[in-house]
């Protein structure tokens, strides 16, 4: 099987083409930069240069192609995310690239299934109830009407020509050693702090990055045309989360930051969806695929990235050698002892 990957160089890319390539699929990915083509070429892949907008450059670039994974986005850096137009480039991406993929896929007799990674953020607060796609509301805000009307061009290709898939998987909230903000997190729970993005009892469901590369490797193989839901398997609470991330760094406890300083990183809008109480279940994507994430939740998936972390810096020498003690205060059972 011939593959077509746009997005290949990105935090969800890397991981998944990393995948097919152990399982020995050939593997064309976008190219838009010099460096981008020498990471492809060094992930195994065969950059292909095109213009991402473009329906006839897509349809040259997807020949012979089976399926394409469209995994490309733009999404601001936390730092940049009050800024004007910052969202941009990342609605162009699921707009007018989706559009062009689909017109050149419905083109190519080859090809046969389109993956999409979506996002679960624009469901509304549920409280405590278990949600998915099929019972969550829709809450949108501009940020993310994009990603809904690229779901839109792909359910319109798969309704007109039902010989195609089309799968969407609608993400938790991405963490990993690879995500700068799960760095940062982890960073100011090592110095004793956290800042809460929503109450206590409101839950947020994630996915640990690798386990969303598995799933999209998942979803091509084995999963039938719809929209599935990929989170981990145990959802938690703001505080159960904030207790996941001090266990991890071996305290007891971290002083939590008051909510309204969220108003210097985050614009309004986006400030009410990551305080929206999101319990999602993933059951139906588990179902469909037999996909198991190796991460079953932050308790798990924090004290993973903490050890790792933790190695890291002793294997560099600046861990700190204040034997018994993290930092401020707490407790750290890797401490190097004097």
């Amino acid at each position: 099987m011939t593959l077509f990957v746009t997005g290949a160089t990105g935090v969800l890319g890397r991981p998944v083409l990393r995948r097919l390539r152990a399982l020995g699929k050939d593997v064309k990915a976008l190219c838009r930069s010099e460096s981008n083509r020498k990471t492809l070429e060094r992930l195994g892949a065969q950059p292909v240069e095109a213009d991402l907008f473009n329906p006839e450059s897509m349809a040259i670039a997807m020949a012979g192609c089976e399926a394409v994974l469209h995994l490309a986005t733009r999404i601001p850096a936390s730092k940049d995310l009050k800024k004007k137009g910052v969202w941009d480039e990342n609605d162009r991406i699921r707009r007018e690239g989706t559009e062009a993929i689909v017109q050149a896929a419905a083109r190519n007799d080859d090809l046969r299934t389109i993956v999409y990674p979506s996002i679960s953020f624009f469901y509304g607060d549920a409280g405590d109830r278990t949600i998915d796609a099929s019972s969550a509301t829709v809450a949108i805000i501009d940020p993310m009407q994009s990603t809904l009307d690229a779901e839109t061009e792909i359910r319109k290709l798969t309704a007109r020509l039902p010989d195609r898939r089309g799968i969407i998987l609608r993400f938790g909230a991405f963490y990993g050693p690879t995500s700068p903000d799960s760095r940062q997190l982890l960073a100011m729970a090592r110095k004793g702090f956290a800042l809460p993005f929503a109450r206590p009892a409101a839950y947020r469901s994630s996915i640990w990055i690798d386990d969303a590369a598995a799933a999209v490797i998942d979803a091509l193989e084995t999963a039938p045309g719809g929209i599935f839901d990929v989170v981990d398997d145990e959802p938690l609470t703001q505080a159960e989360s904030i207790a996941a991330l001090a266990a991890a760094v071996d305290r007891k406890k971290l002083w939590t930051l008051p909510r309204w300083l969220l108003k210097l990183a985050l614009p309004a809008d986006l400030r009410d969806v990551a305080g929206r109480s999101q319990r999602i279940s993933n059951a139906r994507f588990r179902d469909a695929t037999g996909w198991v994430p190796k991460v079953p939740s932050q308790r798990v998936g924090w004290r993973l990235m903490a050890e790792a972390d933790r190695k890291e810096m002793i294997d560099r020498g600046s861990w700190p050698r204040q034997s018994g003690h993290d930092s401020a205060g707490g407790t750290s059972k890797g401490a190097v002892a004097q």
